[in-house]
């Protein structure tokens, strides 16, 4: 395909944007509660590996801002914490392979621990600047690591394979 692949980026914001709406609905109460995967992210690492070099950081901004218009976490935060797992994706990918599912769903669920410990952070420092008597209260962070390498394990085979990301592929010579 010749020239900037923008129906392919288009797919790709809607699919982190379906991802991001499901994930909102699980998160509630009556579903899985803490235990709701990070779907964006099962998304953007599923992905990331088939992607041409140096597209996985435009990933994790599309999916760091699918995110933030459905939800109420600083923007700044959500794609600074898609971009870190961006990175660590890529350095590990320099020396280990981590398109294998055992290994990606390691890197999904690290990355998902160290995503919501950062948010949590942004979080309570925003409320600590805003309000200084309210902070947020101890949050376990392992349902929700545990749950997405599951997640990723499920759902990442299924994931890298959505219509229309093709021309987002690495090219073969």
């Amino acid at each position: 395909m010749k020239g900037p692949p923008v129906l392919a980026w288009t797919l790709f914001f809607l699919y982190a944007l379906w991802a991001c709406a499901l994930q909102g609905v699980l998160a509630s109460p009556h579903y899985l509660g803490e235990w709701a995967p990070d779907l964006g992210l099962v998304l953007m690492c599923a992905c990331a590996g088939r992607f041409a070099p140096g597209r996985a950081a435009s990933a994790a901004i599309a999916v760091g801002l699918a995110r933030a218009s459905l939800g109420s976490d600083p923007p700044a935060a959500l794609v600074a914490g898609y971009l870190g797992a961006s990175l660590l994706g890529s350095l590990l990918r320099i020396g280990l392979e981590v398109d294998r599912p055992l290994a990606q769903a390691a890197l999904a669920g690290v990355s998902a621990w160290f995503i919501a410990g950062l948010w949590v952070a942004a979080r309570s420092a925003a409320l600590a600047m805003s309000t200084p008597s309210v902070a947020v209260g101890a949050v376990r962070l392992w349902p929700l690591a545990l749950a997405t390498a599951l997640a990723s394990l499920l759902l990442a085979p299924l994931s890298a394979r959505l219509p229309g990301l093709a021309p987002l592929g690495r090219r073969r010579p």
